[in-house]
């Protein structure tokens, strides 16, 4: 499996199920308009957390992640906020 910086640097989205690293600093939910999600997607999101990759958000052209947390829910975030675990 490649890592997170292997898919972004080639424009590629990674196999489902990689996991990942939300970084220690994360856009306030309220810089997050323009993520087109809905408002639970946004209220999850949390900092310094492994998930797991399940998709991407249609309409983002890949910049936006869907992270399925380990309690079940999932969050929406750009891809600057993840990196390898």
């Amino acid at each position: 499996m490649k890592t997170v910086e292997e898919y972004k640097s080639h424009k590629r989205l990674p196999e489902h199920g990689i996991k990942v690293r939300i970084k220690e600093k994360i856009e306030l939910n309220e810089n997050c308009g323009g993520f087109l999600v809905h408002p639970k997607h946004l209220d999850v999101r949390r900092p310094n957390e492994v998930g797991e990759y399940i998709g991407y958000v249609p309409g983002a052209g890949g910049d936006l992640w869907w992270i399925k947390h380990i309690d079940g829910t999932v969050g929406a975030y750009s891809t600057d906020e993840l990196t390898d675990v």
